[in-house]
């Protein structure tokens, strides 16, 4: 491809959700919504980018949509809880799974209208014993929601701090596996539904067998860990985010086995518990980071040779917590 072909960025901020073309290096901020609440997580409809779910927590509240995010979003439900996932069907963007603190998963069949709780999730063994630092609930939460699209019947999440919980048929029925952990992001193998991926706040975890056995990664022990990406479609390229200035970036090769560090010597900022680094859609050598560079600013940093060398573009956001990112053709044709 082109270097100059653009992409949407979704910035998940500390004042709401904020929509970005980068196009040749430069960017343009397109539209602020959401304002006032810290975005936790992010959902966007791969058939029609400009549809998105916007999920906020913590200092602020409850699950917001947008069918055209170049206008405004309307709060859609949990104006009681803090929505820290937001995932959507591999094969349905009607189907909307929502995690949230005080701690419970629910899903929405209606793309969002009515929204009902796994229930079996409050009977797990663990559930009495997950907590979070912060007032008013004090409780665990739920987030890195993953289905994999081949076996979507297969749903697996993380609780912070608590567990891994994961159902095999659809919801009827719960299991849970890393009891204690404090689990942040998961990811599952594109080529590979058993290959199930978890950053946790002590280092990565993987499982090979759909998430019944679990294997620590020993180049990442300890590191406090809160991105998993795949690099589009390649199984073997798999890149984590650590909050460590200087050398945040890590990437494999060779399929999760050994990792090294992306851009050393560059400097990268961190970027505190936070999940923003992402590759290009239609591009996997190029990656779109998002570091801390101020009090409460963030701005974006882009490698066009798979972390190697690092860009600054130069452009400031309230703090950034989560990043997306989609093809650029549906708001070009706006």
């Amino acid at each position: 491809m082109s270097t100059d072909e653009g992409c949407i960025l979704y910035l998940g901020t500390e004042d709401g959700l904020y929509v970005a073309r980068l196009d040749s290096g430069e960017v343009e901020v397109l539209n602020q919504v959401a304002e006032g609440n810290a975005v936790r997580d992010i959902s966007v409809d791969e058939d029609d980018p400009t549809d998105v779910f916007v999920g906020c927590g913590l200092r602020g509240w409850g699950l917001h949509h947008a069918d055209d995010v170049t206008a405004e979003t309307e709060q859609v439900g949990f104006e009681d809880r803090w929505v820290w996932g937001v995932t959507r069907h591999p094969h349905d963007s009607e189907t909307v799974f929502v995690g949230t603190e005080p701690p419970a998963l629910y899903v929405s069949r209606d793309g969002g209208a009515t929204f009902a709780s796994f229930d079996g999730i409050e009977s797990l063994a663990s559930r009495p014993d997950w907590t979070f630092f912060h007032e008013p609930f004090y409780d665990g939460h739920i987030h890195g929601i993953a289905i994999h699209p081949e076996q979507p019947e297969r749903i697996v999440a993380g609780v912070e701090h608590g567990a891994l919980v994961y159902t095999e048929d659809a919801g009827e029925t719960w299991q849970e596996a890393l009891v204690g952990a404090d689990v942040h992001r998961v990811a599952t193998n594109p080529t590979d539904a058993d290959h199930v991926l978890v950053a946790t706040g002590s280092g990565l975890y993987q499982s090979f067998d759909g998430a019944t056995t679990w294997e620590r990664t020993p180049d990442l022990d300890g590191y406090y860990l809160h991105t998993v990406h795949f690099a589009g479609d390649d199984s073997e390229s798999i890149y984590v985010y650590a909050d460590r200035d200087g050398d945040p970036l890590y990437r494999s090769a060779d399929g999760g086995e050994l990792w090294q560090a992306v851009g050393d010597g560059f400097g990268l900022p961190a970027a505190r518990p936070a999940d923003v680094l992402r590759s290009h859609p239609q591009d996997r050598e190029r990656l779109i980071y998002v570091g801390d560079t101020g009090e409460g600013t963030s701005e974006i940093f882009l490698s066009t040779n798979a972390g190697g060398t690092w860009s600054r573009l130069g452009v400031s956001f309230p703090k950034v917590w989560r990043l997306e990112v989609a093809s650029a053709d549906p708001f070009i044709s706006r």
